[in-house]
């Protein structure tokens, strides 16, 4: 019996053996609209149907994302601005007082849309008050998220791949009001205030997760990178993420779906944690940034959760064809052995990366990765 690419990522995700290891580069709006000239998450799906690879993580959330909605009182204006590319200010206003974030966009030619965001909405402490009025508005009066692109993505999918949702934790709803340098100093020097807006933050993203488990999508993954990215101690991670983290991986669960976490940075002091909270899968395992080889995690954990990632993605944007031949041999040496692996990039495909660089990667999956 031949199993479909559906099949087989969800046997991998079970940590089950499948027929083939499945490939999955992370392919996002970035390398969407540098290759093909728009960046609709259907777009990422057309790619990955001329790769032949399983779509899956791509740019799709529950929507509408009322954390920048404008009906929940957030203004937005685009700024007068003599530099390449557009910026932007996002204003909230209410009783509490008005606070301003600053984003910029378009201002690399060969990257068109990439962004940042360089003035945080929180400043000081007070403007935590403006957050705090906000969310509770939203609590108040925001319907229920929407889940319209999972159940099109579900359709337009078929077996071919898997609807799939990512979503922000709470935890990270409040750094990107923020900033990650700020947010460290804040964890310690109000810790009661980030608790009780972290509880408002929560109960949003339960809504979102409910949304999802009414949904035709499959896996849900929870991103949880701005924490395990800020060099926190594991004390730390298990005060500020581990319950949130081990209630959404229940809900998730009990709801008769897959749920993985998406992290970077070093992880390798985390990872106890996470595989407590019981998800199906944790990626992306990434070697610029990270502390634990796959090998390594392969040897503790292979047995208890499936991994996902590692493929370096500098190699696929610098590298020969050859050197991505053998970059997935190594991925598939060091974690195909048993099952529970999906060869995924250790962080998303960079835009300028050749299309042939891609496809070396899924055709050594598909003629090695066999069980």
């Amino acid at each position: 019996m031949t199993l479909t690419k559906k099949q087989n990522f969800l046997m991998a995700v079970r940590g089950e053996t499948p027929e083939q290891v499945p490939v999955s580069p992370l392919i996002h709006w970035r390398f969407s609209e540098k290759l093909l000239g728009s960046y609709h998450w259907k777009d990422t799906i057309k790619i990955h149907k001329m790769l032949g690879s399983t779509w899956f993580r791509g740019p799709i959330s529950i929507g509408p994302n009322s954390d920048y909605d404008v009906r929940w009182g957030m203004e937005i204006r685009e700024l007068p601005n003599d530099d390449p590319g557009k910026n932007y200010a996002r204003i909230i206003s209410n009783s509490k007082g008005t606070i301003t974030g600053r984003h910029k966009i378009g201002f690399d030619p060969k990257d068109p849309t990439l962004g940042f965001e360089y003035e945080y909405f929180v400043k000081d402490r007070k403007d935590w008050d403006v957050v705090r009025e906000y969310w509770q508005n939203e609590l108040e009066k925001a319907p229920m998220p929407e889940h319209n692109d999972i159940d099109e993505a579900a359709a337009i999918l078929g077996d071919d791949g898997v609807s799939s949702v990512i979503i922000n934790s709470a935890f990270t709803r409040l750094c990107l009001m923020r900033g990650m340098e700020n947010m460290m100093l804040d964890m310690y020097d109000i810790p009661s205030v980030l608790e009780e807006l972290q509880h408002l933050s929560i109960e949003m993203r339960k809504r979102e997760v409910e949304s999802f488990l009414q949904s035709k999508g499959e896996v849900l993954v929870y991103d949880i990178c701005w924490l395990t990215g800020m060099g926190v101690s594991p004390e730390m991670f298990r005060k500020w993420l581990f319950p949130e983290m081990e209630m959404i991986c229940d809900m998730v669960r009990k709801g008769g779906k897959y749920i993985g976490l998406y992290t970077l940075g070093r992880i390798k002091h985390f990872l106890p944690a996470m595989i407590e909270a019981k998800p199906h899968f944790i990626e992306t395992f990434e070697q610029n940034e990270g502390d634990i080889t796959l090998a390594e995690a392969k040897q503790k954990y292979g047995k208890q959760i499936c991994l996902m990632g590692n493929f370096n993605p500098l190699i696929l944007q610098d590298g020969s064809v050859e050197d991505c031949i053998r970059e997935a041999k190594r991925c598939l040496n060091e974690a195909m052995r048993g099952g529970g692996y999906v060869m995924v990039t250790g962080c998303e495909v960079p835009p300028t990366t050749p299309v042939d660089n891609l496809k070396a990667m899924v055709d050594t999956v598909g003629k090695f990765g066999k069980y």
